[in-house]
């Protein structure tokens, strides 16, 4: 029976899983560096939005994140798909959709 508690007396106490502590990100791919001019006067480049979706994430790794995945096209005679990855968590996930919809109905709004 000694031997027993001197065992679990060794044991280390449990703790809690780590967590990262992750910023709100937007994450663009490297290759949509190529896709945008580099000369001076141009603003840069216009993309189509062509599909928006997305995960809820609740890890104890990761923690409680919403991630976002918008898949951007080229739009001019370039060729090309990229994703655009959203990172954020649930507070500001909420905070984005609020703000989505107010600018919706005003834009709906008759001027």
């Amino acid at each position: 029976m000694k031997a027993l508690e001197r065992r679990r007396a060794r044991r280390a106490p449990t703790t809690p899983a780590r967590r990262l502590n992750l910023p709100n990100s937007m994450n663009f791919p490297q290759a949509l560096r190529d896709a945008i001019p580099t000369l001076q006067r141009c603003w840069g480049r216009s993309l189509i939005l062509s599909a928006i979706t997305g995960r809820a994430l609740n890890s104890p790794f990761w923690g409680r994140r919403v991630r976002v995945k918008f898949q951007v096209e080229e739009s001019g005679k370039l060729s090309g798909k990229f994703d655009v990855w959203m990172d954020i968590d649930p507070a500001a996930a909420r905070g984005l959709a609020r703000t989505l919809e107010q600018l919706a109905a005003e834009a709906e709004r008759p001027v």
